[in-house]
């Protein structure tokens, strides 16, 4: 095994895991010394014989643990971002927001898992998003909230119209136009700048990928309306990570930007109505390092799940019940940090849309069933974020949707009826840029992405180096968004 330049590709060695003195440094949060211990192992000629006999090309396993511990030291540096609150700031954040918030209650949620945190420096830390997971999840903390409500009433009524709609007709669609972008943030271009000019250059130069919404099913009449100047290159619009690209020198700071279209129609579907076929297909049922692992963990999981059941169909809907049930809705930290998504999901019972959707697509895989990765963003009147979801495929339907996170919150709200909803089905209000997970870009980016796994809000390298957090500034938002 050669390392490949593009540096997201190292991930798929992740699982090579860590020496036993770096992984307890870790686990400790003592990340300016586990990153220490990393380079000095990094520096040792690894390629030497046992005998001291010359030097000899590394073998594939020795290259693997050399990307495994490069990708552990980023990820080393960069989870200090994520976990940035102390327990008095994590209480007084909570206090701004609710009413009568105490640090007994805070240590009462950290003991019931309902609060991420990591030991940084010796110090416990919350995650930067935990106040948004209580307040969004929790309709206790949402009654205790400072300030009016978000109105969630209209969303729900257009969920009920839009199922009611696809039950009747067979399917809905809409008319949508969104515009985005992407750029370095004005201090980040300042400071690269200034580096620049230090170095003798004049310029920054930027490379940036946007996504752009890609050919699929469900996805029709894709017009690329405006660029906010012309891509250096537009991928194939079949695209498993579908981006415009640009490439520029920098002596001022600005936004690269894309103005689209799309017509987007989901279909009903209820995988129990149908006799599947005696032979299932084979594709899409393998493991994909470092995430889709059939860990002991998830293949006992899978077997208990579906004791007593031969239809695969059936065997999704275990796979999706018990998600949507069990499985507690979580802001995460940035992907990048993250390991063994899947084993971890099912562990924790908690996680955002893109670790349920990995949960699910792996628990079908061990079973057989074909599943893959589908994201873009959730997008309606008003609305443009970021989103994750699954597809499966039974013969002789063929692929269908689950979007565990969407039957999870329906859960939540008691309405079980459009919790059925999204196994098997989703609605029109989507964006679909990436049709699989880990995907590389066309060009690939060689710097470390802020995602390496999906690509929701766009990329940006600058002189070299990939760019995350307050580096970059996005934007997107619904342009019009007109029922069909």
């Amino acid at each position: 095994m050669t390392m490949p330049a593009d540096q997201n590709e190292w991930f798929r060695c992740l699982n090579a895991g860590l020496p036993d003195d770096v992984a307890r440094l870790k686990a400790a949060g003592y990340y300016e010394e586990a990153i220490g211990r990393i380079d000095a192992r990094l520096a040792e000629d690894w390629t030497a014989t046992q005998n001291g006999a010359g030097a000899n090309p590394a073998p594939a396993g020795v290259e693997a643990q050399r990307a495994a511990l490069l990708v552990q030291r980023e990820i080393l540096r960069r989870l200090p971002a994520e976990y940035i609150y102390t327990e008095q700031q994590a209480v007084e954040k909570m206090q701004a927001r609710v009413t009568g918030f105490t640090l007994e209650e805070l240590r009462a949620l950290e003991r019931a898992g309902r609060v991420d945190w990591r030991f940084v420096e010796g110090e416990k830390r919350c995650l930067d998003r935990f106040d948004e997971t209580l307040l969004d999840t929790d309709p206790a903390f949402a009654a205790r909230r400072r300030g009016p409500a978000p109105d969630s009433g209209a969303a729900l009524a257009r969920r009920r119209a839009t199922h009611a709609k696809m039950v009747r007709e067979g399917a809905a669609s809409a008319r949508i136009t969104v515009e985005a972008g992407i750029g370095m943030s004005d201090a980040a271009f300042e400071a690269a700048l200034a580096r620049a000019r230090a170095q003798g250059r004049s310029a920054v130069h930027l490379r940036v990928w946007l996504p752009l919404p890609a050919a699929c099913a469900s996805q029709s009449d894709i017009r690329l309306e405006h660029f906010s100047e012309p891509p250096a290159r537009i991928a194939a619009a079949d695209a498993p990570q579908r981006t415009a690209y640009w490439e520029a020198d920098l002596t001022a700071n600005r936004r690269f930007t894309a103005r689209y279209s799309y017509t987007q129609t989901a279909p009903y579907a209820d995988p129990l109505s149908f006799a599947p076929d005696p032979v299932q297909p084979a594709f899409d049922t393998g493991e994909e390092a470092p995430h889709i692992v059939f860990t002991p963990a998830l293949r006992a999981l899978a077997a208990q799940l579906t004791r007593g059941v031969t239809s695969p169909a059936e065997k999704a809907r275990r796979f999706y019940d018990y998600i949507t049930r069990n499985v507690h809705y979580h802001y995460q930290p940035s992907y990048f940090v993250l390991e063994d998504i899947p084993t971890r999901c099912a562990m924790d019972r908690r996680g955002d849309c893109g670790v349920m959707a990995l949960t699910f697509i792996t628990l079908c895989r061990i079973a057989g069933i074909p599943a893959r990765w589908q994201s873009g963003l959730a997008v309606g009147p008003g609305k443009c974020g970021c989103h994750d979801w699954a597809m499966f495929y039974i013969a002789p339907r063929g692929w269908m949707y689950a979007d565990c996170s969407y039957g999870a919150s329906m859960a939540r709200a008691g309405e079980e009826e459009l919790r059925r909803h999204y196994f098997g089905s989703i609605d029109p209000g989507r964006m679909v840029a990436n049709r699989a997970f880990q995907a590389a870009f066309d060009p690939p980016m060689l710097g470390f992405r802020a995602d390496p796994y999906d690509n929701q809000t766009g990329e940006v390298e600058a002189d070299g180096a990939g760019l995350w957090g307050e580096q970059t500034a996005a934007f997107k938002e619904t342009l019009s968004y007109e029922e069909l």
